[in-house]
């Protein structure tokens, strides 16, 4: 039987369902070397050989690596045009950068037209590097009474873990203050950092040392800083109203932020170096001021001024006197009255007159104002005068009556005068002048008087003799007493003031704060 008739029919009938094999490029992708290593910063450059092994012309090629992108950088290279059985060398680079782990990576070099990959594996190892670096965090100067914190900071600059120990030394001028050490690991770019705490450290320079050892590397690195205090001057005193305190550096510019405490409460200076606190009642008042930690304290004394006065006439004499008595001069007075205000000033004696013609009879509001001291305010009711009485004198004239005189001469008795109480009232001025005379003259003269929450007593020696062992004794309720001379005590409800000798005409003066 002949069958290649049977062959003939099977290929005619195959033949329809076979496809035409369709022209196309095949690309090829070779390297010189399939492994390369680096260190983090190092470049590796790949020579890269694509050919087109199809039968079709390949347009527009990309070559290029794929890998981790985390440690790496990649370049690509372009190519337009590759003819069958043509091929061309291109160069990719890697960058393997700082933070790069050690350790193997499977990377692949990819040449892409247009829907079809073509593919070469490579290894790339990048090599263990062992580096870090120390640093020390802390100012170079700490104004005293500042706490001081430095950081102590050991940085990895290896792609591995390292292991190794760090310390630290700390020393002012008298010697060393703190050490320590600790043995540690630190990952791939990572840190190791701790605080070093000191509080408010005394004036003078100190040194931090610090020391760190991982894989057989050693490393120190010294830090400096200084404590220092400022030389601040200050001042403190009382002007209308107001007690001031204003601290001040060598440049005499304000200095802020000085704790100052006045009377147990504390503030601290503005951005003029000054503190203001109202003084509402008279007394010493103490100060208290931290200068970087030197402690200083001062007193400022609150005085307080007094008003008395009298009428005369028309004129309202005002007096202002301190708590001793004296005349204060230089005080502003204002006078407010029905018909309006009045101004003047005390003289050197502290002594003002105002006008009741202007002011107004009645009530007068008095307002006396000094920058040194704490004002006082005080109300009168003044008088109008009684007008002077006047006299009218009326003449009568008489018409004399003739006598008839007789030829012998008649003698005339004139009437005896009389002297009514005219003796008696010399005798009691002659009994008064002598008492006033032997007061003035020989007996201390003592004056009482109480404005507001204050108690004055004066006390004056008469002019022939002084006074020896003098002795006052006054129930009162009393918080504080002072005198000008001699000693004051409170003994429960009773202050007893002493005083040893007084000259002849010599004053002295007692405050009692009720």
């Amino acid at each position: 039987m002949n069958k290649w008739p049977a062959i003939a029919i099977i290929l005619v009938l195959m033949f329809p369902i076979v496809p035409l094999v369709k022209a196309q490029p095949l690309i090829i992708i070779s390297v010189s070397q399939e492994y390369f290593e680096g260190r983090p910063g190092d470049i590796i450059k790949i020579p890269v050989t694509v050919r087109n092994v199809g039968n079709e012309t390949a347009y527009n090629i990309t070559v290029y690596i794929s890998g981790p992108v985390k440690g790496f950088q990649y370049t690509m290279a372009p190519i337009p045009k590759l003819e069958p059985n043509q091929n061309t060398t291109v160069e990719l680079t890697i960058y393997i950068k700082d933070d790069a782990r050690a350790g193997t990576y499977d990377l692949k070099i990819v040449g892409r037209v247009g829907a079809l990959l073509f593919e070469k594996p490579i290894k790339v190892r990048v090599l263990t590097v062992i580096d870090y670096k120390l640093d020390i965090q802390v100012k170079d100067r700490y104004l005293y009474g500042s706490d001081v914190e430095a950081t102590l900071i050991v940085k990895s600059l290896s792609n591995g873990v390292i292991v190794g120990t760090i310390s630290y030394e700390l020393y002012s001028e008298e010697g060393l203050l703190k050490k320590d050490s600790w043995v540690t690991y630190i990952n791939p770019q990572d840190k190791w950092s701790y605080t070093l705490f000191l509080p408010k450290p005394d004036v003078g320079k100190y040194t931090i040392i610090l020391r760190a050892e991982f894989a057989g590397i050693t490393k120190i690195i010294t830090k400096n800083f200084l404590v220092y205090r400022r030389n601040l001057t200050y001042e403190a005193y009382f002007e209308n109203g107001i007690i001031y305190v204003r601290v001040v550096d060598k440049e005499g510019n304000g200095v802020k932020d000085v704790p100052v405490e006045i009377e147990g409460v504390l503030f601290k200076t503005d951005p003029y170096g000054l503190v203001k606190y109202e003084a509402k009642e008279p007394g010493v008042y103490k100060i208290k001021l931290n200068l970087d930690g030197r402690i200083v304290e001062t007193f400022v004394e609150v005085k307080k001024l007094f008003i008395s006065w009298e009428q005369k006439n028309g004129t309202l004499i005002l007096y202002t006197r301190d708590a001793s008595g004296k005349g204060i001069s230089n005080v502003s007075i204002e006078a407010i009255g029905p018909n309006g205000r009045v101004y003047a000033v005390t003289d050197e004696n502290g002594r003002a007159e105002i006008s009741l013609n202007e002011t107004g009879y009645g009530l007068i509001t008095v307002k006396a104002e000094s920058s040194r001291y704490i004002g006082a305010e005080i109300s009168i009711t003044a008088e109008k005068p009684k007008p002077k009485e006047t006299t009218i004198t009326i003449t009568t004239t008489r018409t004399p009556t003739p006598i008839q005189l007789n030829e012998t001469p008649t003698q005339i008795e004139q009437p005896k005068r009389g002297y009514g109480y005219l003796p008696i009232i010399f005798v009691i001025s002659a009994v008064l002048f002598g008492t006033t005379s032997y007061v003035a003259f020989f007996m201390p003269i003592i004056l009482e008087e109480q404005l507001d929450k204050y108690y004055f007593v004066k006390v004056k020696a008469p002019k022939l003799r002084g006074i020896k062992n003098f002795r006052y004794e006054k129930v009162i309720n009393a918080v504080d007493a002072r005198a000008t001379k001699g000693k004051v005590s409170i003994d429960g409800n009773k202050v007893v003031w002493e005083i040893e000798e007084l000259g002849p005409e010599e004053e002295a003066f007692l405050q009692v704060l009720l």
